[in-house]
């Protein structure tokens, strides 16, 4: 397989989900390659998954408050804080390696990503539990509250967190690598906690969660992450072909900026629910 890489560098909430639905659409017509993408947030964002209710679940003037955006992803999952993260978005036909199931899929990402997190010298290891849907719909349980199966620890310590979308036989996976903050500060977001509340959870997230640069000595900054991932993506699918593209594809660029406007910068879509 051939894969073409983007380092997009910063984008808007609206821009970066736009970007990569637009690629998704490319992949589904056979107009765009296969694409492993990396990008980070400005202003940081809190984002929610496809299926969540956002008036239930976060408080949306308390993000206001805080300078964080605010936009639903195409994928599932649930609430995630991206600040001072690596953001990647693997968009493929399901066939060969990913041919299988949702769950076969993110085993694949997943020891691509654990062998950039080894070069890197953070050992990480792949959660091999599974998580009920129960637990997983609990409203104040944001996406880096627990790990499902096949995401990736350090120390017990959640560090990625990811969701996956599939259509028309492609798969758009994205998710965070948190870089240089864990996830307490979403506690701060949450609606209807009392002060007990609230400082109980923002120290179960600092616990339950650890970023890139906690762990190491000599921090990383985000192109040195990327290259890193890289080398693992580079390092598990041996066999593939990968070359850097600077930009999107021209039509690539004209369908995620009509996304942006109609979808994701629209309250039909952030707060459908």
């Amino acid at each position: 397989m051939r894969w073409r890489v983007l380092n997009s560098g910063c984008g808007n909430p609206a821009e970066n989900m736009a970007v990569d639905e637009a690629i998704m659409e490319g992949v589904i017509k056979g107009t765009s390659l296969p694409t492993i993408r990396f990008y980070t947030w400005n202003p940081p964002t809190v984002s929610c998954g496809y299926n969540q209710e956002v008036a239930k679940e976060i408080d949306l003037n308390l993000v206001k408050q805080n300078g964080y955006g605010f936009v639903r992803r195409p994928t599932g999952g649930r609430m995630v804080l991206h600040e001072d993260e690596v953001t990647y978005a693997v968009i493929t036909k399901c066939e060969g390696r990913f041919s299988g199931s949702i769950t076969d899929s993110y085993s694949e990402i997943s020891k691509a990503l654990l062998a950039g997190f080894l070069a890197m010298g953070v050992n990480v290891e792949l959660e091999r539990g599974s998580l009920s849907s129960a637990h997983q719909r609990q409203t104040t349980n944001p996406c880096f509250a627990s790990s499902s199966k096949y995401e990736l620890n350090y120390q017990r310590k959640k560090i990625v967190g990811s969701a996956q979308v599939r259509k028309e036989n492609v798969l758009l996976q994205h998710g965070s690598i948190l870089l240089d903050q864990d996830q307490s500060r979403l506690a701060l977001l949450l609606p209807n906690l009392e002060p007990e509340q609230r400082d109980k959870l923002l120290q179960y997230l600092a616990k339950k969660t650890v970023s890139i640069n906690q762990i190491l000595s000599q921090p990383v900054s985000f192109s040195q992450a990327v290259e890193s991932f890289m080398a693992g993506f580079r390092k598990n699918w041996g066999n593939d072909d990968f070359f850097v593209a600077k930009e999107l594809e021209p039509e690539e660029k004209k369908k995620s900026e009509k996304l942006v406007e109609s979808k994701y910068l629209t309250d039909d879509w952030n707060l459908k629910k």
